[in-house]
């Protein structure tokens, strides 16, 4: 359990309730569910009173269930919904507080139509994200080996040839590749964008072929026991144009200027305007559709936010990625990421392939 039961305690105290409330299904996932317990089955319910901490799962979770979340007393049930009811009866608990963005209307109207004297009240959603944000050395670790793997094979991908294939044909070798090294899974879908289509900030990849004289953005992660990587780069396939270049160059120093700034106690929005004031200087502001960057951990996005509109400060511990990007419609688009580890004296990379212009066959 990564996050002490005395602060959980206090929130209870705060909150005035007796238990707090997470669950996890195939429906709906909570990730701090596994973060708090460190189970990795797809159906439980966690309960953690006062003194003490309950996972109530099916038969299928009975041997994992007593691996994972050790210091938790068990309970494994026919009916999870029946079982938690029948607990929550017993002890009398009359107050809980629920994970509400990870907690279904369903689950919670099942659950107070057998107990209707029960009170549910939404856990603040920060409160949780607190603990999260500040990486422990092992999920550093972890988050580290996964961009790795995922940097290893996108430079294998690259080194294949890129001209010719189809963009969903890429990805698919850059995944393939993902598996042979270890990954688990990949971070979200591969984005391979070429031409024109690499405009689009989020472009699945298509049948189109790539071609010559093209940009090609490639933004990619993987998954090593949870935790996500997440890398872009951008590629020219042949001698890039002067628009290209010019394109290349203002998102380049744009990145290069945030990774100079980014230190504890810099607020994310300064960080995101840092980045920002880079390609406006460059004539391209108003091609940067999206945010600097975000946190990466057990989920691909998650806090802090570096935007404009992002709040709080930067602190020792977060991994966050920067990815300053311009989109020109009809022409395409160069984004350029770097995920990074934050220690008390700046960033460190995680990711590991150059962000100068790649030229590609």
């Amino acid at each position: 359990m990564k996050i002490p039961p005395t602060s959980l305690q206090r929130q209870l105290r705060k909150d005035r309730c007796d238990a707090l409330l997470f669950n996890t299904s195939e429906v709906l996932t909570s990730i701090n569910l596994r973060y708090l317990t460190g189970f990795t089955g797809s159906d439980a319910a966690v309960l953690i009173t006062g003194t003490e901490r309950h996972l109530f799962t099916d038969g299928r979770y009975k041997t994992q269930a007593r691996q994972e979340a050790q210091g938790y007393r068990i309970h494994v049930t026919r009916n999870k919904l029946e079982a938690l009811a029948g607990f929550l009866r017993r002890a009398q608990i009359r107050r809980v507080a629920i994970e509400g963005s990870r907690l279904s209307y369903e689950f919670v109207g099942a659950l107070t139509a057998r107990l209707p004297a029960l009170e549910v009240v939404p856990l603040n959603r920060r409160f949780l994200d607190g603990f999260r944000i500040k990486k422990s050395p092992e999920e550093k670790a972890l988050i580290k080996d996964a961009a790795a793997i995922a940097s290893q094979a996108c430079r294998e991908t690259i080194a294949q040839g890129l001209v010719g294939k189809r963009e969903s044909e890429a990805a698919a070798e850059f995944e393939a590749a993902c598996r042979r090294k270890g990954a688990e899974g990949m971070a979200f879908e591969t984005i391979v964008a070429s031409g024109p289509r690499s405009a689009l900030p989020h472009g699945s990849p298509s049948d189109k072929i790539i071609g010559p004289g093209e940009l090609v953005i490639i933004d990619f992660g993987c998954r090593v026991k949870g935790y996500h990587s997440d890398e872009t780069v951008t590629c020219v396939t042949g001698r890039p144009s002067d628009q290209q270049t010019k394109m290349h160059q203002a998102v380049y120093d744009a990145h290069n200027r945030a990774l100079e700034a980014a230190k504890p106690g810099v607020k994310t929005r300064r960080l995101d305007a840092a980045a920002r004031g880079v390609i406006e200087k460059a004539g391209l502001g108003k091609f940067f559709l999206h945010g600097l960057g975000h946190g990466v951990g057990l989920e691909i996005h998650e806090p802090p936010r570096l935007s404009p509109r992002g709040s709080g400060v930067l602190k020792e511990g977060m991994v966050f990625t920067i990815e300053p990007g311009v989109y020109v419609e009809g022409v395409g688009g160069v984004r350029l990421e770097s995920l990074v580890y934050l220690a008390g004296n700046g960033p460190e990379v995680l990711s590991g392939m150059p962000k100068e212009l790649i030229t590609a066959d």
